[in-house]
């Protein structure tokens, strides 16, 4: 039997419709849900390296930063404007605080390699895409390897800066002690007051014959003068840039200075005797009255 033309066309108009229909809803379903992930997939991957690549260059700037502030802590002040330098101990803490930033950039890193390896499927691009990544994630590798050794070098600095603060207080604190001990020993002075026997008997004064008199008590040819070898725990002890003035005991009796001060830094000049009296030995000049002998010994009469 032949079919007639008419028919023919009727029935082959909805074939090629339903094939349309069939082709368009393929293409309207768009690309599978695996290529789908491996696209989101390989978005994400771009985004973790712009991440990283922006935190890699913000250690860089770090890194510089700290490099300057140390390289200000290892130099010494050139005007007295700069009365401070950066703390060795602020310069360690922000050094462990970008450890931790590199630590925690390697970690994404590595997170990063992962995601790229898992990306196996077919999907357009992604070759290039991942060689790109690799390359990049490769880079990146290497300077936060170069930030580590930079930082254990700035880490090794500091620990000498630290050491050689310590060294430098030990030194001024010494220096500051040996100072203040010669200090005091140049301005100490020691002074005794009692009579000749008392004075005998503690060791402090000796009699001597000879010549040479600067003040005779009892037999004739006999001088006292100060013991060679005075211990001086029995002794006053004064600072002479504070004390100018010494209390004797008694008003009314006469003293003497057995001992070789300069005589003309007092107040008053004894009389020609040596011998002087009041309630008071004034000295208008210690430089000049303590010059010779730090020890002053006076006997009372």
């Amino acid at each position: 039997m032949t079919i007639a033309p008419s028919m023919t066309r009727k029935t082959a108009v909805p074939a090629v419709a339903l094939t349309l229909s069939l082709a368009l809803g393929v293409l309207a379903c768009g690309p599978s849900e695996e290529v789908q992930k491996q696209i989101a997939e390989l978005q994400a991957v771009s985004a973790e390296k712009d991440s990283l690549l922006s935190q890699v260059t913000e250690n860089s700037l770090l890194l510089s930063r700290i490099s300057a502030e140390l390289a200000s802590a290892q130099a010494p002040a050139t005007t007295a404007s700069e009365t401070s330098a950066p703390d060795p101990d602020a310069i360690l803490q922000d050094i462990h605080d970008l450890t931790s930033r590199l630590n925690d950039s390697e970690t994404r890193l590595a997170e990063s390699q992962k995601r790229i390896r898992a990306l196996t499927k077919d999907v357009s691009g992604r070759d290039a895409k991942l060689t790109s990544f690799e390359k990049t994630v490769a880079n990146l590798q290497t300077a936060m390897d170069n930030q580590r050794q930079t930082i254990a070098s700035l880490t090794e600095q500091v620990d000498n800066l630290q050491r050689e603060n310590v060294r430098l207080v030990t030194d001024n604190t010494q220096l500051t002690e040996t100072v203040s001990s010669m200090t005091d020993e140049a301005n100490t002075a020691w002074y005794v007051i009692g009579t000749k026997q008392e004075l005998l008997d503690k060791g402090i004064i000796a009699e001597q014959g000879g010549s040479r008199v600067l003040f005779v008590f009892g037999k004739r040819g006999k001088t006292l003068v100060p013991a060679r070898d005075i211990d001086l725990d029995q002794l006053n002890r004064i600072d002479v840039t504070q004390i100018t003035t010494i209390p004797l005991p008694d008003p009314t009796a006469e003293y003497a200075i057995v001992s070789l001060q300069d005589l003309s830094g007092l107040d008053s000049t004894p009389d020609d005797n040596g011998r002087f009296t009041g309630d008071m030995l004034r000295i208008a000049d210690p430089t000049r009255f303590w010059a010779n002998n730090r020890v002053l010994v006076v006997i009372q009469s």
